[in-house]
C-alpha cells in the first residue's frame, strides 16, 4: 500500500491513464475528482460491499424453476 500526503489541487497517476485530482480537504473527508478511461469501473467501497451482500443473498435463493414448482402446492395449501 502506498500511502502519499496531497494537497488540494495537486494529483497522482495510476498507470498511465488514471489520474486522481484532490479537490477538497474538509475536516469530514476528502473531495476527489478520478479521470479514468470509461471501461475502468469505479465504485465507492460501500456501494462494491453492498453489491457483494446482494449477490451473496441471490445465491442463497432457491431458483425460479424450484419457485415454480412450489406454486401449486402453495395455492392447494391456502384453499384449505
Amino acid at each position: 500500500m502506498l500511502i502519499l500526503r496531497r494537497k488540494a489541487g495537486e494529483a497522482i497517476w495510476i498507470g498511465d491513464n488514471i489520474k486522481v485530482t484532490i479537490l477538497a480537504n474538509d475536516e469530514g473527508g476528502v473531495r476527489l475528482a478520478v479521470d479514468a478511461p470509461k471501461e475502468i469501473t469505479i465504485l465507492r467501497e460501500e456501494l462494491l460491499n453492498a453489491m457483494r451482500v446482494n449477490k451473496d443473498a441471490a445465491a442463497e435463493e432457491a431458483p425460479p424453476e424450484a419457485l415454480l414448482a412450489a406454486l401449486p402446492q402453495l395455492a392447494a395449501r391456502s384453499e384449505e
